[in-house]
């Protein structure tokens, strides 16, 4: 008997079928680096033998590989804000409608070994449209479609008891729990209206808590509370962004430059220690961190910055402040001490620093520890050959621009704690904020080789936004900045086409690009559905159609993390012969074929799920 295969199911054959032959092709000859990389700028490559210098900055870079390394699989929690005000909307789709969609984009980029949990709250945790964490293969991700599908808009706000309930799935994760990460997504777009105040004795209980997972905080519309999200997200190690009222149809965008990080997770327990050569009087003084954690031991002999997480094809930046005393002169103005010196050029390489840091692949694997490369500095006489003077010394560009952005987040983040809380309206809020800008400026107009326009516009979009926008989406501009600035990564600062350019990764990059294409898909599914072609297929789909569809999902999910990992960086064959760009082309399309597979699946296997629903209830009734 002659076996026929159905027109829905010859597509993702095909396509399976092709990029298995391609993957099989690849695999001997790629090879991605993926190791972090620790490197160090002085803000002067040579200081004169007879100074100190109190305050010597060395600029410390922290790189995370372009790709993970089979990365461990996480565990995210949605907590999804299901109120009464999330169903409220001058035209549809409603806010609800659309964190649906944005809720089934996550459970659609999660890979088959990821876990899902969705607590739906209001004025409290919603059980009854709830889930524990679900395997995004098989049937979990078909039964998180079935969850989302479910949520529904009333009630208050309530942020506390929800965030204790997402705190409770990740610690009762039994056995392997321990060596998966955990985040929690947190969506609102209202002020907490319950009866628990942040100072109480509830919230001590579940501050410890929140330190061991990230909370990425999502704030939607102008009603919601800026400074109540950012403060979760700070204090967490996690990011605050919003979407404002022109551009809610957005928040699918938001999610994914979060998701883009969130699943591209290279390295974990992140640490650098800097060790200051004491023989010859160095001091570390402090380290400029931002949101992370640093700490200075030992008399300024010991520094460490906990960075923690790492995204695939991110970098950390920070500025240690080191005491570099004068050094003494020996042999007819010549000073050697624990280098080799060069008395031709009459000069010497002075030891500043030495470098070390470790960090794992994935929760619970071995650390990796590796010895840095020290930071050195010329030291040269003061009178050239021939009493000549020395030249007069040049500050590193790339150094200064991150000392002047730690500057500035300290003065944004001052205001934003003081003069723009007590402010009588946003617009005076504005005023200060150019007030201080403009002192600011002033204190570095003398600063050679600094560019203060970049920073220029970013100050002027925090102070348009607290002078022209209504409500508290001003703040949430100058929130989301401070948030962005702080954790040097991309959050939604009104829009995702307004995050940080310089912050957003490679995968950040391409889901946000998908996300984009979701209204489509969504229109394109809708229209489908409406004109009745799917209707036969819906009615006489039973689980034998929706375990196919099950299957392809998980192999989609395998060969797309296998194309992520072989086909992101060229082989050492292909570098210099053309074949590079060919090779990213490539990568691209096949991403974008695969994504638009996996939604069509998706897509259809929830319709499926949702038309027998309806079945059932009718023959229930």
């Amino acid at each position: 008997m002659e076996t026929t295969i159905p027109a829905m199911i010859l597509p993702s054959l095909l396509i399976t079928c092709f990029f298995s032959i391609l993957l099989i092709s690849m695999t001997a000859t790629a090879t991605p680096e993926t190791a972090v990389k620790v490197s160090t700028t002085p803000i002067f490559p040579e200081i004169p033998l007879g100074q100190a210098r109190k305050d010597f900055q060395v600029l410390l870079r922290v790189e995370a590989p372009a790709a993970a390394e089979a990365r461990a699989p996480i565990d995210v929690v949605a907590v999804l804000d299901v109120s009464g005000s999330m169903s409220e909307a001058e035209k549809r789709p409603s806010r609800l409608d659309l964190l649906k969609a944005a809720a089934k984009f996550m459970v659609a980029k999660l890979d088959d070994g990821d876990r899902l949990s969705v607590v739906a709250f209001n004025d409290r945790p919603v059980r009854e449209l709830s889930s524990g964490l679900l395997y995004m293969s098989g049937d979990g991700r078909r039964n998180a479609m079935n969850v989302v599908d479910k949520l529904e808009a009333r009630g208050g706000t309530a942020l506390l008891p929800a965030l204790e309930e997402a705190v409770k799935i990740l610690d009762g994760r039994p056995g392997d729990g321990r060596n998966r990460l955990g985040f929690i997504v947190l969506v609102t777009d209202g002020e907490d209206t319950s009866r628990f105040s942040w100072s109480e004795r509830r919230w001590e209980m579940i501050h410890a808590a929140l330190c061991k997972y990230p909370v990425h905080t999502f704030g939607l519309g102008a009603a919601h509370d800026p400074e109540a999200l950012l403060y979760l997200a700070q204090e967490s190690r996690g990011t605050y962004s919003f979407v404002d009222d022109e551009n809610v149809d957005k928040i699918p965008g938001a999610l994914a430059v979060c998701l883009g990080g969130l699943t591209t997770v290279a390295a974990v327990d992140t640490r650098v220690v800097l060790k200051a050569a004491e023989l010859n009087g160095v001091r570390i003084d402090r380290v400029d961190s931002g949101g992370y954690d640093s700490s200075v031991s030992c008399g300024g002999t010991s520094c460490e910055v906990a960075v923690g997480v790492l995204y695939a094809g991110e970098a950390k930046h920070f500025v240690a402040h080191l005491h570099v005393p004068a050094a003494s002169s020996v042999e007819d103005g010549y000073y050697c001490d624990l280098a080799v010196c060069d008395r031709h050029r009459r000069r010497h390489e002075q030891h500043l620093l030495a470098v070390g840091y470790s960090y794992s692949h994935r929760p619970g694997a071995t650390a990796i520890t590796v010895e840095g490369h020290g930071v050195f500095v010329q030291r040269l006489p003061e009178l050239l050959g021939g009493g000549r003077q020395a030249a007069l010394l040049v500050p590193s560009p790339v150094v200064l621009q991150h000392i002047v952005r730690f500057e500035l987040l300290e003065v944004v983040s001052g205001l934003e704690h003081g003069e723009l809380v007590t402010a009588k309206d946003r617009a005076h809020a504005g005023e200060l904020l150019q007030l201080r800008w403009e002192e600011f400026r002033a204190c570095h107009q003398f600063w050679g080789g600094l560019d203060l326009s970049v920073l220029e516009k970013e100050v002027d979009a925090m102070v348009s936004s607290l002078t022209t926008t209504r409500g508290a989406a001003g703040a949430a501009y100058v929130h989301a900045w401070v948030s962005t600035h702080r954790m040097q990564r991309a959050t939604s600062m009104g829009s995702p086409e307004r995050a940080v350019a310089e912050f957003l990764t490679p995968a950040m990059r391409l889901m946000l690009e998908e996300a984009r294409k979701l209204p489509l898909l969504l229109q394109a599914q809708a229209e489908t559905t409406a004109a009745g072609v799917l209707q036969h297929a819906v009615g006489s789909a039973g689980c034998a159609e929706l375990e196919m569809i099950d299957r392809r999902l998980e192999l989609w999910s395998k060969v797309k993390r296998d194309v992520q990992h072989l086909l992101f960086q060229p082989s050492a064959a292909a570098a210099g012969d053309g074949e590079e760009h060919l090779a990213a082309v490539f990568h691209e399309a096949s991403l974008e074929a695969i994504d638009r597979a996996m939604h069509r699946d998706i897509y259809l296997a929830a319709v499926f799920a949702s038309k027998q629903r309806r079945c059932h209830s009718v023959a229930g009734k």
